[in-house]
């Protein structure tokens, strides 16, 4: 085995996209697990798949030449399978020769192996910091496979075994699996060596050693604090197993905790109207307040170009629901010359078929002209008549 390869975690932070052209898009809406020592904070909304297409265009459009991009975060890729599978297909089709990734826990991840390998994925990365139930319970508040969250000592067990399941299934459809393991120090320090032989033996290639690092000073963090050599002979305790390569946060840890916080990214990952699709549709119940549920929308406000400035051109009578799936069909048939609906709120359902159709959903309250001044990059208005 050679010898533990030391890496500098900079090249895997989006700050540094010039040196490394690594990109990472948190395109998961829904999360599948939170650590005892992560933050009781709200998930950060995901990029729809439009906007991480929109992000990527403006970044090369800023000079960077992106060579990987990594679907993960702010939840779980695998939670949501059907939308990942979709933003994959888009990435592919739109960047063919860019390698592609995932970071994921692995729950649910051995059912979807051969439509992972189909994409031809660089790699996959399963969080993988236990490999005993009883230390599972140690590292996570709750565990949540489905639309209930499980006892723990039940959800631990069902992680354990679903991880390895994955590393199985993915490795034997031809998928690259690395290992990505934090050590919580008293909690599996005295693990590292069983993950990674037991990863190895399922068939993963590769370990990532990561130190634990508090998201803030507040944070809940592990009683104990691993020292450098002591990492250092976990990893070389992990090497006799799986080649292993111990990671130094330490350099990037402001950037990851800044990654897609600045205002430019927001903007840069709001969709954009084309020649294809000029025109916004927007839910509202009077015309001035985006206040209307897309699901609940009996019309909608088509605005657009006419000769220079954007005006509200039409309404167009919303499909009748009740029509289940087929509804969003018509709706995408419907709103066809449009780059976005913007909406109050959504399901997940209908954003994902519309999204498959081209058209994203944008969930947002507030007056209707200045969203619709925003999307269209700030030109005025003048009045229209529905």
């Amino acid at each position: 085995m050679k010898p533990v390869d030391h890496q500098s975690a900079e090249n895997y932070c989006a700050d540094n996209l010039k040196a490394s052209g690594r990109v990472h898009l948190p395109t998961a809406p829904k999360a599948l697990a939170r650590g005892r020592f992560s933050p009781e904070a709200a998930l950060p909304r995901a990029l729809t798949p439009d906007q991480a297409l929109n992000w990527l265009e403006y970044l090369a459009g800023q000079g960077h030449r992106v060579k990987v991009i990594n679907l993960n975060g702010p939840g779980d890729p695998m939670a949501t399978p059907e939308l990942t599978l979709l933003t994959l297909n888009l990435l592919r089709d739109h960047y063919p020769g860019v390698s592609l990734c995932l970071t994921t826990l692995g729950i649910g991840a051995a059912a979807y192996a051969k439509e992972l390998a189909r994409q031809n994925l660089a790699h996959v990365s399963i969080l993988m910091d236990a490999v005993e139930p009883e230390v599972a319970q140690g590292i996570y508040a709750w565990i949540r496979p489905g639309t209930k969250t499980l006892p723990l000592a039940e959800a631990a067990a069902l992680l354990v075994a679903e991880q390895a399941a994955a590393i199985q299934a993915l490795a034997e459809a031809g998928v690259r699996v690395l290992v990505k393991t934090t050590v919580y120090p008293g909690i599996n320090s005295q693990h590292i060596a069983a993950i990674a032989a037991k990863a190895a033996e399922l068939g993963a290639s590769e370990m990532k050693l990561f130190p634990f690092v508090a998201k803030g000073e507040d944070s809940p963090r592990p009683r104990d604090e691993a020292t450098p050599e002591e990492l250092s002979e976990l990893a070389a305790q992990a090497n006799k197993h799986l080649p292993t390569i111990l990671m130094d946060l330490a350099t990037c840890q402001e950037m990851i905790e800044n990654e897609f916080s600045a205002e430019v990214a927001e903007q840069a990952v709001l969709p954009k109207p084309s020649p294809k699709r000029p025109h916004l549709a927007v839910c509202s119940s009077d015309g001035f307040v985006v206040d209307t549920h897309l699901g609940q929308a009996y019309q909608f406000l088509i605005y657009g170009p006419k000769n220079g400035p954007v005006s509200l051109l039409e309404a167009r009578p919303a499909p009748e629901p009740g029509a289940g799936d087929g509804r969003w069909q018509q709706v995408a048939l419907l709103l066809s010359d449009c780059f976005a609906v913007l909406a109050s709120a959504a399901g997940e359902n209908p954003k994902r078929i519309l999204a498959e159709k081209g058209l994203a959903v944008l969930t947002q309250e507030g007056n209707v002209e200045g969203l619709v001044d925003v999307l269209y990059g700030g030109g005025k208005k003048k009045g229209g008549k529905k």
